[in-house]
Parts: structure tokens; sequence; C-alpha cells
């Protein structure tokens, strides 16, 4: 049986060879996609930048 599909949005970008290769490398220690590897990373800045915005909001 195939996998659901991904309700998400296809991007592109380029991004410096050495970044890309840190990101490979990272994701392959995680044993994770580099999709997988900058979903989770984005998500991690993204609420850190939410939770920084909230506190100094107060």
């Amino acid at each position: 049986m195939a996998r659901a599909k991904k309700d998400g949005e296809k991007i592109s970008f380029y991004v410096d060879r050495q970044v890309m290769e840190d990101l490979r490398a990272y994701a392959e220690e995680k044993g994770q996609t580099v999709t997988m590897a900058m979903e989770r990373i984005l998500r991690t800045h993204l609420d850190e930048e939410k939770a920084n915005k909230s506190t100094k909001d107060k």
C-alpha cells in the first residue's frame, strides 16, 4: 500500500556547497532524508524565533 501524499509545497533554492555537504552529512548521521532534516531544522529555528518574540513582547 502506498504512503499518503504529504501536504506540502515544493521549494527550490541554491545554498553554498559546503552548507549542502554539511546538511547531507548531518542527515546521514541522523538517519534522515535531507528533506526531513531541513524540515526539522527549520521547525526548530522558527519555533525558537516565535518563543523569543513572544518573550520580548511581554
